[in-house]
């Protein structure tokens, strides 16, 4: 005759496997966890960057007549600033918006990055697609590299 033996396995076998399929389970979870925090500090620290950007737009020169434009940015946040977009439009609303970008050399900038408090030149040398007219309002928006800007409206 065979005995059945009606006892489970010991409470510390049973905790080992417990903790070994806790383990396995963590592995994942812990990889997954590591990537998060280091891409979040990355944009904690990006985000800390652009909270201390601010540009102003002190002066527009733009001449219809010979259809070229001259920007006047000073860095008024704690980061160095470089330029990168210019949109313009008419101010009503009416007509299309015409992008300028210095990646495309429809735009040029001296110098290319300054510091609190310095001022930025940008030169916008051919508006024909643009064609400003006399005596039209317009509205300038530069944008830094990472995305800061400011708005103006100009009449020619």
């Amino acid at each position: 005759m065979r005995i059945r033996s009606n006892e489970a396995i010991s409470p510390i076998f049973a905790t080992l496997i417990i903790l070994a399929v806790i383990t396995v389970l963590f592995i994942p979870v812990f990889i997954w966890a590591t990537g998060m925090s280091s891409e979040t500090e990355d944009s904690w620290q990006l985000s800390g960057v652009i909270a201390t950007e601010r540009i102003v737009i002190e002066e527009v020169n733009l001449q219809a007549d010979i259809n070229n434009c001259t920007i006047y940015v000073r860095n008024i946040g704690k980061t160095t600033v470089s330029v990168d977009n210019v949109f313009i439009s008419l101010s009503d609303g009416t007509g299309s918006l015409h992008v300028y970008k210095k990646s495309d050399t429809s735009l040029t900038t001296s110098p290319n990055s300054v510091i609190q408090g310095d001022l930025i030149t940008v030169t916008i040398p051919d508006l024909d697609l643009l064609s400003p007219t006399l005596n039209q309002t317009y509205t300038l928006k530069v944008f830094t590299d990472r995305g800061v800007g400011d708005t103006y409206q100009v009449v020619t």
